[in-house]
């Protein structure tokens, strides 16, 4: 499962990797919060702060070839 964090002001791209939820060793991010604070809580892009409400945050599953 991959996980992607954006700004809903601009679209800037604040994470794209494995899902967090998901990552069971390596903790290296252990939340969206967490993602959220390497920025300094605000968009590098726009300048919007950010905040679990102002990001959107998209988790998708693999997709299994069925043949």
């Amino acid at each position: 499962m991959t996980e992607t964090i954006r700004c809903r002001g601009c679209g800037f791209l604040l994470y794209f990797g494995e899902a967090i939820s998901r990552r069971l060793y390596m903790r290296a991010i252990p939340s969206e919060d967490a993602v959220l604070d390497l920025y300094g809580r605000a968009c590098p892009k726009c300048a919007a702060e950010l905040s679990l409400d102002s990001v959107s945050i998209e988790t998708k599953g693999r997709v299994r070839d069925v043949a």
